[in-house]
């Protein structure tokens, strides 16, 4: 009767493990690069790494110079292979108006630098920007990201850094944008309250772009004047498309119109002519013609059709009759055809558009008659 329990005993707890075993998983973490795990703050290895998880979840942060630092959670109902791209530690772009803030970290006030400034940031940080005469601004940092703090001058400083400017312009609508922020500030007329240092720009539509540095000896009223684009329209071949020099995607079609700053190069193309690259510049006339070189393409065709043309010497075969190529020097071709003699003929740019070569048959009496590359005939002069 003892025996009978304990074998039961034991038959229990086999059976609870093997159930226990069964619910086990081994999961595998990979990353590119290869990279450090951290668990808890502790370096448990290296990925690809092979680990259990019988159920909850494991939460790793994974580490790689020059990359940024990845938290990776893993539950027992995930995939059981997980690959994870780490990206690469670019720059966190940090501006502030005004300029010239001290950027310290919050944890442990360690200076990192002064805005307008780039970080190099591996994980999330939380940042305190400093500067006299304004609050302090806390802000969250995310690596390769780009952020503009906008501070709050403590009572009685803004008249030290802020000049009241009324800008004018006789051209229109002009807009103001403050460079570092990033956005528009004003169209004129416009009264603005303008940080000192701050950078703008001013835009209007057909003219090029102005910047100026607002300094503290700037006038308390500036008349802005842009100058013109120039305008030049494209005309030439109908319908040519017009790209950038060496890209894929059209850009327009001719005739195209283009506003000059400075200068650029575009290129024509049409099918059945030669691609042309022209220079646009500031200089230029309002009005430039393209004129486009056809490709010299030509026609072999046979009678009968079909016939196979060759390279001079019958070895590497073109193609068959009717066969078009461009033209571009005189050429020598071979045209064979089964049961036919074989000829050869010359042709140049300068022959016709299409040259029509009349096969002769081969005699009865010839054994090679149904032969390829038997020459009997002269070769037709089309030069």
């Amino acid at each position: 009767m003892k025996t009978t329990y304990v074998r039961a005993w034991v038959n229990g707890l086999l059976i609870a493990m093997i159930g226990l075993g069964a619910g086990c998983s081994t999961f595998e973490l990979s990353s590119t690069p290869s990279a450090d795990i951290y668990e808890n703050e502790v370096k448990i290895g290296e990925t690809p790494y092979a680990f259990n998880l019988v159920s909850g979840t494991r939460q790793f942060v994974l580490k790689s110079f020059g990359f940024i630092e990845e938290d990776v959670s893993v539950s027992s109902l995930d995939q059981k292979k997980l690959h994870v791209n780490l990206r690469w530690v670019g720059k966190t772009r940090v501006n502030s108006k005004p300029q010239g803030s001290k950027v310290f970290r919050k944890s442990d006030n360690e200076y990192l630098g002064t805005s307008p400034c780039s970080l190099h940031l591996d994980h999330p940080e939380r940042v305190v920007l400093r500067l006299e005469g304004f609050e302090p601004y806390e802000l969250d940092l995310t690596p390769n990201e780009t952020y503009a703090a906008e501070l709050q001058a403590v009572s009685g400083f803004q008249s030290v850094v802020f000049k009241d400017i009324m800008f004018m312009s006789n051209q229109g609508p002009i807009e103001i944008y403050d460079r570092i922020a990033g956005k528009r500030i004003g169209v004129t007329p416009k009264r603005l309250q303008v940080e000192v240092g701050a950078s703008l720009e001013y835009r209007f539509k057909g003219h090029k772009s102005k910047y100026e540095l607002i300094s503290r000896n700037a006038p308390v009223r500036i008349e802005i004047s842009l100058e013109p684009y120039t305008r030049v329209t494209i005309k030439g071949a109908e319908g040519a498309g017009v790209y950038h020099v060496g890209g894929f995607e059209k850009i327009g079609t001719l005739p195209y119109y283009v506003e000059v700053e400075g200068s650029a190069l575009y290129e024509i193309r049409k099918e059945g002519f030669y691609d042309r690259t022209l220079p646009v510049a500031a200089g230029s006339p309002a009005v430039i013609h393209v004129e486009l070189e056809a490709i010299p393409y030509k026609t072999i065709a046979t009678v009968p059709t079909g016939a196979e043309i060759y390279r001079l010497g019958g070895i590497e075969k073109l193609g068959s009759a009717p066969y078009k190529t461009i033209m571009k020097e005189e050429r020598v071709f071979e045209v064979k055809k089964a049961g036919y003699q074989s000829i050869t003929i010359g042709m140049g740019p300068n022959s016709a558009e299409t040259l029509t070569v009349p096969l002769e048959p081969m005699p009865l009496e010839d054994p090679d008659a149904a032969a390829i590359g038997t020459f009997n005939n002269e070769a037709i002069g089309s030069f």
